[in-house]
């Protein structure tokens, strides 16, 4: 009898641990590299999930830093955090070892925008950076054959920013390129890396110098395209631009009637950060989640005004 009552008093006594268990408010980090309206996005699409799930979410920039990206990671594993969504400077090689630390500590890591070059991470969310390059090589394409077609040579610059991420730029390149590359005449007369507005003038300005009969200009960021709309407007040449990504000063360029930017495809950050975030509670909860997702992209062109004008209602 002693015994039966003892086992019910320490059952008694384990269900509000149990119950405490169920009920822990989990804490994920979100790591982004840069300041800028996807990476910003991505948080909010983080943050919607997380206030509806009533996670704690913690928020750090690595600023292009790769030396900050493995201190930052290394804090929040210090601090034990229940999970950790990240976006890296380098996928292939240095960013490795903090987060693979992080997880062997049984911190859940959720990568999104790119993929690490390993096993471990329970979930990536991303695009497929190939396939951004491709929408907007359609449309360039396109524009091409519709306007170049008595010319012997159709001149290329593109802007990229392979000196940041290798991997995810050259993607972007090659899905481009591979869309025009066989149309007669089309050559790839210079390319330039950078990955901010700033520096992407600059460069671009100095292709449109050394290459004044230059016909068609690409950006395979948003710096690289809003540095290359920005130095063909200043030139005060009509050259087309065509790019990757959308904000509210791309589809301002879109809308604006100097003609220059033609399409321009985008991510779906606010997706990526909301599907990122759900796979690190998921994987918390001890349920099943994809190991990989690609959230598709959108293109966008100033033929489809209408789609233009519908897109700029978000980003107000």
């Amino acid at each position: 009898m002693k015994k039966l009552v003892t086992a019910a008093l320490a059952a008694a006594f384990m269900l509000p641990v149990v119950a405490q268990a169920a009920d822990k408010k989990f804490t994920v980090a979100g790591i982004v590299f840069q300041e800028d309206q996807f990476m910003k996005t991505t948080l909010l699409g983080m943050k919607s999930v997380a206030e509806k799930e009533g996670v704690n979410l913690l928020t750090s920039n690595t600023s292009n830093q790769i030396s900050k990206e493995v201190e930052v990671v290394n804090t929040y594993a210090a601090r034990g955090v229940d999970a950790i969504a990240i976006t890296y400077l380098d996928p292939a090689a240095a960013s490795i070892p903090a987060v693979k630390a992080a997880s062997d500590k049984g911190i859940k890591i959720v990568s999104f925008n790119n993929k690490l070059a390993a096993d471990f991470p329970v979930s990536t969310v991303m695009s497929d950076n190939t396939l951004l390059g491709a929408g907007s090589g359609k449309e360039a394409a396109a524009y091409i054959k519709a306007h170049y077609g008595d010319k012997t040579e159709i001149k290329v610059a593109i802007i990229n920013y392979k000196a940041q991420l290798p991997p995810e730029s050259n993607a972007r390149q090659d899905g481009f390129w591979n869309e025009i590359k066989d149309i007669p005449g089309v050559t790839l007369v210079a390319e330039a890396s950078s990955p901010v507005a700033e520096e992407a003038i600059k460069k671009a300005a100095d292709i449109i110098t050394a290459h004044p009969d230059i016909d068609l200009m690409y950006g395979c960021n948003a710096g690289g395209l809003i540095g290359a709309v920005l130095a063909v407007k200043n030139s005060g040449k009509a050259i087309p631009v065509f790019g990757i990504d959308l904000d509210k000063q791309i589809v301002g360029f879109l809308q604006s009637k100097d003609n220059i930017l033609q399409a321009s495809t985008a991510q779906d950050p606010f997706k990526i950060g909301a599907l990122a975030m759900e796979n690190a509670i998921k994987s918390l909860k001890g349920e099943a989640v994809e190991k990989e997702i690609i959230v598709p992209g959108l293109t966008l062109s100033r033929t489809d005004s209408a789609a233009v004008a519908e897109y700029a209602k978000t980003v107000k």
